[in-house]
């Protein structure tokens, strides 16, 4: 709905700016094809003030319309800020708790073929409280964007990724059976060896929890989250 406004408006303005163009241009032509009209304002006082009262209005109000224009990029570019705050992590820049919900409450109202055929995963950073505790949590910090960084960049290509919050982290794949969940978790392993073995900080360890609705049937999509968090429980 609100791109439909920001369109509208846009193409309302738009056509106001034609619409001016071409009056102005109409204006200035009659002028000039006219010599007596042309001949006249600068003899006829009241002709020279409606001429430069309509040429003012013109000018104010081309430069009105393109003003309208910035003000309108920049409250989209400022929404789309508040958009980032509100939605990306602070700390990794990948979506946050919030975004994990609004893709939760898409599940709920996903039919139920697509929930059958959902998995999810929970990756939670395991070596995470050592590092704060040895090398303080800024380093802790640069270890989870590190983190963040491989595990979207893998994961986007196999479906929504988010920071859970804490050392914990999400993806959702549809249409997801044991073999596309493998590659998931080989390409993400290869991803993080590779890390470590480029890094001269302390490598980063993870484990993985896995629920597919395949196997447990679930109604809904909180049920499958519920699940994962039973597994990563019971470790």
């Amino acid at each position: 709905m609100k791109k439909d406004s920001i369109r509208i408006y846009k193409t309302f303005k738009a056509v106001q700016l034609i619409l001016l163009i071409v009056f102005f241009l109409a204006f200035f032509i009659y002028l000039k094809t006219d010599p007596v009209l042309s001949a006249s304002i600068f003899t006829n006082s009241k002709l020279l003030t409606i001429c430069v009262f309509l040429w003012a209005f013109m000018i104010f109000s081309f430069f009105a319309i393109i003003m309208d224009f910035r003000q309108l990029e920049k409250n989209i570019s400022d929404s789309d800020d508040l958009n980032r705050l509100a939605y990306l992590d602070s700390l990794t820049g990948i979506p946050n708790r919030i975004s994990c919900d609004i893709i939760f409450k898409k599940y709920e109202d996903a039919s139920a073929e697509t929930i059958s055929n959902l998995a999810c995963a929970l990756i939670s950073i395991t070596n995470l409280s050592l590092i704060n505790e040895a090398l303080g949590r800024s380093r802790g910090n640069y270890l989870i964007q590190d983190f963040a960084s491989i595990f979207e960049t893998v994961g986007k290509n196999y479906g929504f990724v988010g920071r859970n919050g804490g050392n914990e982290f999400l993806i959702a794949i549809e249409e997801c059976d044991k073999e596309k969940m493998a590659s998931f978790n080989s390409s993400l392993a290869d991803a993080v060896k590779a890390y470590n073995d480029s890094s001269n900080h302390m490598p980063v360890t993870y484990r993985t929890y896995t629920a597919f609705n395949s196997e447990l049937n679930k109604a809904t999509f909180p049920e499958i989250i519920t699940q994962l968090y039973k597994e990563r429980g019971m470790h």
